[in-house]
């Protein structure tokens, strides 16, 4: 009882969302024992549950909403023939509320109180749906329930009050069967199966209490030469997610979690009770720490001799979260930067804490009735399964390392060591192998393996950068498949990256690019004579900036990343940055740019960031592209990264690649794409605008993914790089993070895009 009356808290913690909890899938019947037309009647053939807030205080809906699929909704909307698309009820004891099983699916009925007496509606919940999440949704509606009857909060109920709702039928009148099924309709969920379910299969409840067996290893402690400084202590309960049953189990009910510091910006979390240390772990990037003002707690991961444990931390109090976030937030930026945060700006202090909240809202959110779902199609599984007699490639001794998709024709090019693969976008989304560019060669006759690649000039040709030779770059002419210029852009000054001078010049017949070095960015023109970096258009640091990463949007606006994880808004080459947005101290590997620039996605090791660079409140809608923010204006940096306990299920150690948007001149930025491990992983773009960092959707390959892309101009389609095939797979073949799908068992490739790759 004790852990489901705090997960009741977790569901009912913020007053501001209206859902309270959800069956994701399932059937609705509308049941007629006594009809001439029949007893069963589908009213939904795919849909969800939700209990609902309403605006009056005390009063409860069940919603049960229609899910369409691909192209359903816009076909009956054409057609004219849109049928409802949600039933409402309000929860009230009337409805005669019940759990039950028809051939072992889980049922919830309730009567149709606009209909004949004995007449119900069923909801039949989906085989993928576990037993917790089905027992936790009945007793919220009987929460609901009491809190409609006595008008006050369900967390003042005893357990006989609760008990009192569920609904016994009434012997003396029992209803002959109405289904040729072996229907059982609950009289009787028990009080235990009520109150104290998990998610152990409904078939057998288990009785045993709900206490994590996990065993303490080897405890790391500070190897301090003095007693190590306590920053913060304070109470809370220890959870540990079990992914058996997926669901945070209760380990220890009161400890003591307390933040130390040691030598040399060394922290530690210890988390301990009277008797026992259950976890002394050093601060570091892979602990994906999660805080959450909504749930009052702190997930995490934990690295043991080789498993990945998820913990959760819960609070009594926001005010208590709130407080160990920020000393936590201190530390772990100490602990990147080997920095002391007092040195650096008040506001940047405020900006790097907030990265921690998972509650921040983007000031141009727009509305949740507007938005998109990512989901998989399930009419469509048949073309996701397990590809086989895929040839092996002739090129053993490499693996392909570089993706870049073409704009201005259907192509996408693949770098396997000396070689480059070309590959057609066929109109069935999938991959046609169209040739080959092999051993690739500098004028002089040099093999080299290129280490980046960017396509140029309405994709006619291809430029080269060579990691041992970081002074030159190479034109290679694709119609021909040779390098056919060599351009030196320096004697002295590196050239470690290339973008395109606008997100959209490789559609052009632009000629420039923009290159950069550690501490330098530049344009680079190789119409002029001699060395092609245009000296008037340069700017250098004096400092070490460690840039690592740049793009650039449709005006041509740049913004760079660097290594020490901080980044720089230039208006234009040649000046100062605009804006600089601090790091929180894990190197960005990646940068991204909306076409209007009022988006930055950067990429780490384990987290993005995604930036609103938009100014709030200034009438000519400007970027911090082009005009400084205030100081008290600084941008909120919304950090998406996966829930502890989905890389628990995945068992990987996280390390995404670069994130990208999908892009067009003509359409609209949806989608954000990365991958890391085995794992293609998607965001909405309108759901992360409206709050919600962990609505991901998850495609599982049996490789590790080298790098993805989208196919330009759409978001339905993305072009994955395993490192011996190239791939194509619809955005609604991705699929929500689940156990069952995230179980290294599930590895698959897609039967309809992986290519026969024998260059």
């Amino acid at each position: 009882m004790l852990l489901i009356k705090s997960l009741g808290r977790l569901i009912w913690g913020n007053p501001d969302n209206p859902e309270l909890f959800q069956i994701t899938s399932g059937q609705l019947y509308l049941v007629r024992p006594h009809s001439p037309k029949g007893n069963r009647e589908c009213i939904f053939k795919d849909c969800q549950a939700t209990v609902r807030r309403t605006l009056v205080s005390w009063q409860y809906q069940l919603v049960i909403s229609r899910v369409f699929d691909e192209g359903e909704l816009n076909l009956e909307e054409e057609q004219g023939e849109l049928a409802d698309e949600e039933k409402v009820f309000l929860i009230d004891e009337t409805l005669e509320f019940r759990k039950g099983q028809i051939e072992g699916f889980t049922t919830f009925s309730w009567k149709d109180l606009s209909g004949e007496p004995d007449d119900l509606y069923e909801f039949i919940c989906d085989e993928k749906i576990t037993a917790h999440t089905v027992n936790t949704f009945e007793l919220t509606v009987y929460h609901c329930m009491y809190e409609r009857k006595y008008r006050k909060s369900h967390f003042q109920a005893t357990d006989q009050e609760i008990q009192s709702f569920i609904y016994v039928p009434k012997p003396a009148h029992s209803s002959p069967s109405i289904s040729t099924r072996n229907s059982v309709h609950a009289s009787g969920s028990s009080p235990d199966s009520v109150l104290s379910s998990t998610t152990t299969p409904v078939k057998e409840e288990s009785k045993q209490p709900f206490i994590s067996t996990y065993q303490t290893g080897k405890i790391d402690l500070p190897s301090s030469t003095s007693k190590p400084e306590t920053l913060t202590s304070v109470e809370a309960t220890l959870y540990l997610f079990e992914a058996n049953a997926s669901i945070f189990l209760e380990h220890a009910p009161k400890v003591t979690a307390t933040l130390l510091q040691g030598d040399s910006y060394q922290y530690w979390l210890n988390i301990s009770d009277e008797t026992t240390t259950h976890i002394s772990q050093k601060l570091q990037p892979n602990m994906n720490p999660v805080f959450s003002n909504e749930n009052w707690c702190l997930i995490w991961c934990h690295y043991d001799e080789g498993d990945i444990y998820s913990w959760s931390l819960r609070f009594d109090s926001l005010e208590k979260t709130q407080s160990f976030r920020a000393v936590f937030a201190r530390a772990m930026f100490e602990a990147l930067n080997e920095t002391k945060f007092s040195m650096i700006k008040k506001e940047d202090q405020d900006y790097v804490i907030r990265a921690y909240d998972e509650d921040i809202d983007m000031p141009d959110a727009v509305p949740e009735e507007d938005s998109e779902e990512n989901g998989t199609d399930e009419s469509e599984d048949d073309s996701d399964r397990d590809d086989i007699n895929t040839e092996p490639p002739e090129d053993e001794q490499h693996s392909n390392s570089q993706l870049a998709v073409g704009y201005k024709h259907d192509r996408s090019f693949v770098v396997k060591g000396h070689n480059i693969g070309v590959f057609k976008h066929a109109e069935n989304d999938s991959m046609e192998h169209a040739a080959s560019i092999k051993n690739i060669k500098t004028l002089s006759g040099k093999l080299f393996s290129p280490k980046k690649v960017m396509l140029h000039q309405e994709d006619s040709s291809m430029i080269l950068m060579d990691g041992d030779n970081e002074q030159n770059l190479y034109k290679m002419d694709l119609e021909y498949g040779k390098v056919v210029e060599e351009w030196k852009v320096h004697d002295i000054i590196p050239c470690t990256n290339i973008i395109p001078e606008n997100k959209f010049a490789q559609m052009t017949g632009e000629a420039t690019l923009v290159g950069m070095s550690h501490n330098s960015l530049f344009r680079i023109d190789p119409r002029l004579n001699g060395f092609k970096l245009v000296d008037s258009e340069r700017k250098q640091y004096v400092t070490k900036t460690n840039f690592s990463c740049a793009a650039t949007d449709q005006q041509g606006h740049i913004v760079i990343g660097s290594e020490k994880g901080d980044i720089k808004l230039y208006d234009k080459l040649g000046k100062s940055a605009k804006t600089n947005l601090p790091g929180l101290g894990d190197p960005i590997i990646g940068v991204d740019v909306t076409a209007d620039g009022k988006y930055v996605v950067a990429t780490c090791r384990t987290y993005l960031l995604l930036v609103n660079t938009e100014l709030k409140g200034d009438p000519d809608h400007k970027t911090g592209f082009t005009k400084s923010f205030a100081k008290e204006m600084k941008p909120k940096a919304a950090k998406l990264q996966l829930r502890p306990e989905h890389i628990k299920m995945m068992n990987v150690d996280v390390c995404f690649t670069p994130a990208r948007f999908n892009m067009g001149e003509s359409s609209k930025e949806k989608t954000i794409v990365t991958s890391t491990g085995p794992f293609v992983i998607t965001w909405s773009f309108r759901r992360i605008r409206q709050g919600k960092y962990f609505d991901y959707q998850i495609k599982r390959y049996i490789d590790d993914v080298v790098a993805d892309n989208f196919k330009y101009g759409e978001d339905r389609s993305i072009v994955v790089a395993l490192p011996h095939d190239v791939v194509i797979t619809k955005k609604t073949h991705l699929h929500a993070p689940t156990k069952s799908y995230l179980s290294p068992s599930k590895g698959r490739k897609s039967e309809s895009s992986i290519v026969n790759s024998p260059w």
